[in-house]
């Protein structure tokens, strides 16, 4: 854990490799699921390269103001481009505006950075702005981006990009960086592990803001009763859940976990649940759905998260949705 993360070992090793050999590429793609952990991956790479008291050449010493800043995003020779607050896409203005700055000469590092968060979020003209700078970019700059998969971008895009593929992480791993590196009790780190499906930064959000965890135990209660309710009720929670959208990803991330654990379970899987605090109302599912009619809860999770990487319309893709989900005795 040499740069204070959980999990993802084997890609802190090659980009360390990439500095010590001093073989840095352009453009790098990281991708993965939300909250596998892209965005600190990237910064601590950004960190690693800048760190002026770097124990070892790829070892930032995360504390210095330089690393601070980074971590920060308010170094001068970083410009992250992020989704702005109420709106859906990343806009072809702020991409124009990375590259004016990445074009100038460094103000304190040796290179300067272009960062782009959730750039699957960015429309067709967007990811063509930046194509050219991909082509030919200047000696000093290196740009990181973040997406879900290299297919949510043009491949125009993604092929110009060095891939580094972030897959869920073993909830040993992730109970072991809480504890070591957060000093969070080991039954509470467990839990936490196992909750959040191999998604570091979702166990880190879970532990460092009970709210988040509080919407997530709200939002399976829920799901629960949805799932007992008729065609209105279903209606009715659409109508009410998709005012605010970031709550329906949410939601989708927290009620495709339970049907994931309903598939192993009804399929026999030695692997185990995810929703380990749910046990009881999971086995409860179990005795009412066979492995086809789970397959197809499955599915239309997959699906919904689908149609919405692809501006679907929001209320009638959970309408959808929840009108399929099967329907559960009282």
């Amino acid at each position: 854990m040499t740069w204070d993360m959980i999990g993802h070992e084997w890609a802190v090793q090659l980009l360390q490799g990439h500095i010590e050999n001093n073989t840095l590429r352009h453009a790098y793609l990281i991708t993965g699921p939300s909250d596998i952990g892209k965005k600190n991956l990237a910064i601590r790479f950004i960190q690693a390269i800048c760190c002026p008291n770097a124990k070892s050449p790829g070892i930032p010493c995360l504390k210095c103001p330089t690393c601070t800043r980074l971590q920060k995003l308010e170094h001068p020779d970083l410009f992250p481009i992020i989704v702005e607050e109420g709106s859906k896409q990343i806009k072809i203005d702020q991409i124009r505006e990375m590259v004016r700055n990445l074009f100038l000469s460094p103000y304190e590092a040796s290179r300067r950075f272009g960062l782009m968060i959730d750039f699957e979020l960015a429309n067709r003209n967007s990811q063509n702005s930046i194509l050219k700078t991909l082509e030919e970019p200047p000696g000093s700059v290196i740009l990181i981006l973040t997406a879900v998969s290299a297919n949510s971008l043009f491949e125009t895009v993604a092929s110009r990009c060095e891939e580094i593929k972030l897959n869920p992480v073993p909830i040993q791993t992730t109970r072991e960086g809480l504890e070591n590196l957060y000093q969070v009790p080991e039954e509470h780190a467990d839990f936490l592990a196992h909750i959040s499906a191999g998604k570091p930064e979702l166990a880190l959000a879970y532990y460092q803001d009970p709210e988040i965890l509080e919407r997530r135990n709200t939002l399976l209660d829920q799901h629960f009763e949805i799932l007992k309710g008729d065609s209105v009720a279903r209606f009715t929670y659409a109508n009410q859940l998709v005012k605010d959208p970031a709550m329906v990803q949410e939601m989708l991330n927290i009620w495709s976990s339970i049907w994931h654990d309903i598939l192993l379970q009804v399929g026999k899987s030695d692997t185990p649940i995810r929703n380990i605090d749910r046990e009881g109302e999971i086995k409860a599912i179990i005795s009412s759905v066979d492995l086809q009619e789970a397959k197809s809860a499955v599915k239309l999770f997959q699906r919904a998260h689908s149609l919405l990487q692809k501006n679907a319309n929001l209320k009638l893709t959970v309408e959808d949705l929840l009108i399929q989900l099967p329907t559960l005795p009282h």
